[in-house]
């Protein structure tokens, strides 16, 4: 049999930019060149949900509901001028250019598998800190969920 070539053509790096997030960026960037591929990336914001509720019976938003939006949305955009900030200062401002950068808020697995969805990801790249397989039998809980509930393959970056 011969072995098919496998040819990414849309990346997702997905990461927490945890102590050493550059390394893993590294490799997700080497893999979308070599592969000539578009890279996302992108951050959750871990949020609890506001009250739904509310919308699904019909009632009129009140003014605090109104504000916990809009404090939510300054928060996304602070965050992702932190991020973008984090990126231009390891890689510089021309990496920006090249690279979809998203933050989005939410539960991180769904989230990544949603946008892993959208953009028709072909592979999902994400970062592990921890000890070795050997020394320690659990994944992070985000890295794991993601593992076992994506139907793409997903690269696991092991960070000590």
């Amino acid at each position: 049999m011969k072995i098919p070539e496998i040819k990414y053509k849309n990346i997702l790096f997905a990461t927490e930019f945890s102590e050493h997030w550059q390394e893993i960026f590294i490799q997700a960037v080497n893999l979308a060149r070599n592969y000539e591929a578009d890279l996302t990336i992108l951050h959750v914001l871990h949020t609890e949900l506001i009250d739904l509720l509310i919308f699904d019976v019909g009632l009129e938003r009140s003014s605090a509901i109104d504000k916990k939006f809009t404090l939510a949305k300054d928060y996304t955009e602070n965050a992702r001028k932190i991020i973008l900030g984090r990126i231009e200062q390891a890689f510089g401002e021309d990496i920006l250019n090249k690279y979809e950068v998203l933050v989005e808020r939410g539960n991180p697995v769904k989230t990544i598998l949603a946008v892993a969805e959208e953009k028709k990801c072909d592979l999902i790249v994400m970062g592990f800190k921890g000890r070795g397989v050997s020394e320690d039998n659990t994944l992070g809980s985000t890295v794991n969920r993601v593992l076992h509930k994506s139907k793409l393959p997903v690269m696991v970056v092991h960070n000590v």
